[in-house]
């Protein structure tokens, strides 16, 4: 079977990538927009060995993956042999829920080719990613129904691309890194080519991602969608994004949804976005450095978020629309700002599956350890080049702050020409750091984007002693209505902020706290 060519919308690394990968990374964003070049087809890798359809079958194939099984929380298995949260609600079909290809054959697969022929199997089967497989670049490849996609040990990822559940049911998908279908300068995602996610999953039921982990994609990073039901996503990462867990994309009302042991580390929205979701419950989830908004129910949806941490986020729990409903319990909030709301909702997640709460102190270490795939690491080098060209480590300026939060170390970001449209917060936690431009010239680079102050301005630092040099900051936002709204290409929580050769266009330096 060959690889199919990118798909649009019917609408609207465990590490650090290695710098020997970007050069074809890079390549590949800048020719985004043209046909994707046909792969020659390899031998499809034979399936070997076979699974039983059981629980005892299911810790089975955690052996076979080469996990850790040990650790365990109040909520169970840190690694679940089988499903949690509304991808374990039974049915006459699938009696122990969502299990995928258990009772199939075991395909190993370690070329894209391979990949894309193990998906279409006939049957249940379990397909095992066997290192870093690249495909072709905004590549979304199909799942079918009952199929496992399970990453083998660490180090296993899909890049370039994603995956895509149509019309399919008991789909399971674990301890796979997707990363960099990032297109330069297209951080909103809005561009044809750029129309693809981490995981897709439409009209789907019974899904269940585990122990994922996203990074700088394409559009979404996962999108639950038109009625899809009884999907879990839990223990996973997803980080340095514009659209992150997007659900709805319908005017009817069934979708159940669990959301539990997530990590959102420097995203922007929809983290996630909720809308009309029958039930969406969502426990022990860690959220660090959101920029517009965290939790939202929408439309009609019943949303329940339970011990989580939101540190740092902006509109943490809020409830948009009239009939949108939004509970919370024993939620954390450490320095968040905005919308923190409780409406009350009519339905409980008990009534269809038992959970146990993690005492909420202990969540930020258990997730840093335990969240994402097997062995997760993440490398942050002392500077860190940004490049639009696929020459340096990332190619967006809001990666790079990412991971620079998360790094543990100081560091220096060195931003290399080009004009970046994206929003960018500087952190708490990242005092000392020094954003600065490559060339020396502060017109080469600029980072710019188009909201009024009430939204966000380019680029926000809420921590102290941050040094910016040899860059060009710009809001191009115009009033539509007249209404003369402020608009600011900088934005500062105080006055130790240092510009060093810097120009401001379509503002000033808001000096204020947008937190205050």
């Amino acid at each position: 079977m060959s690889i199919p060519e990118p798909r649009t919308h019917e609408e609207i690394p465990m590490e650090t990538i290695a710098r020997r990968h970007l050069p074809r990374l890079g390549a590949a964003a800048l020719g985004a927009a043209s046909a994707v070049a046909a792969v020659p087809l390899s031998a499809s890798a034979r399936p070997v060995g076979g699974t039983e359809r059981t629980a005892a079958g299911a810790a089975d194939l955690l052996r076979r993956m080469r996990v850790a099984t040990r650790t365990a929380t109040a909520d169970g298995p840190v690694w679940s042999p089988l499903a949690t949260g509304f991808a374990s609600v039974p049915t006459d079909e699938l009696p122990l829920g969502a299990v995928g290809g258990l009772g199939g054959p075991v395909i190993d697969v370690t070329t894209a080719e391979e990949l894309a022929d193990a998906l279409q199997h006939e049957g249940p089967a379990v397909v095992l990613v066997h290192g870093s497989i690249q495909v072709p670049f905004g590549t979304m490849l199909d799942v079918s129904s009952s199929t496992s996609v399970l990453g083998h040990g660490r180090g296993a990822e899909i890049v370039g691309g994603g995956l895509r559940l149509l019309e399919v049911s008991d789909v399971v998908i674990r301890n796979l890194t997707f990363r960099d279908s990032f297109i330069a300068a297209d951080w909103d995602g809005k561009s044809e080519e750029n129309d693809n996610d981490g995981i897709r999953v439409d009209t789907s039921d019974h899904v269940w991602i585990d122990h994922c982990e996203f990074a700088r994609l394409g559009d979404g990073q996962v999108d639950v969608r038109k009625d899809s039901t009884n999907v879990t996503v839990s223990w996973c990462v997803l980080r340095d994004h514009n659209k992150t867990l997007g659900v709805g994309w319908t005017d009817n009302v069934v979708t159940t949804l669990t959301l539990h042991h997530l990590w959102f580390s420097n995203t922007h929205q929809r983290n996630g976005s909720i809308d009309n979701v029958a039930l969406c419950h969502v426990y022990n989830c860690l959220l660090e450095g959101v920029s517009s908004y965290g939790m939202a129910s929408r439309g009609a949806s019943q949303l329940l978020v339970e011990h989580s941490v939101f540190d740092s986020v902006r509109n943490a729990i809020g409830a948009s629309d009239p009939d949108s409903r939004v509970a919370q319990r024993g939620n954390v909030d450490d320095g968040s700002w905005g919308f923190w709301e409780d409406t009350g909702i009519d339905a409980d997640p008990a009534d269809h599956y038992r959970y146990a709460l993690d005492p909420v102190d202990e969540l930020r270490t258990l997730l840093h350890r335990h969240a994402g795939p097997h062995v997760r690491r993440e490398r942050v080098p002392s500077r860190i080049h940004v490049a639009q060209d696929g020459s340096g480590d990332v190619l967006s300026v809001h990666a790079a702050v990412g991971a620079a939060a998360r790094a543990g170390h100081q560091v220096e970001i060195l931003v290399h020409p080009g004009t970046y449209r994206e929003v960018v917060t500087v952190w708490p936690g990242l005092e000392g750091l020094v954003i600065r431009g490559a060339s020396g010239d502060p017109e080469d680079v600029v980072i710019t984007y188009d909201k009024p102050a009430q939204d966000w301005a380019t680029l926000t630092v809420l921590a102290e002693d941050v040094t910016l040099a040899d860059l060009t900051l710009e809001n191009l936002y115009e009033d539509a209505d007249g209404a003369d709204r402020p608009a600011h290409p900088l934005r500062s929580a105080d006055e130790t902020t240092v510009l060093a050769n810097v120009r401001l266009l379509g503002g000033d330096h808001q000096i204020s706290d947008p937190r205050d």
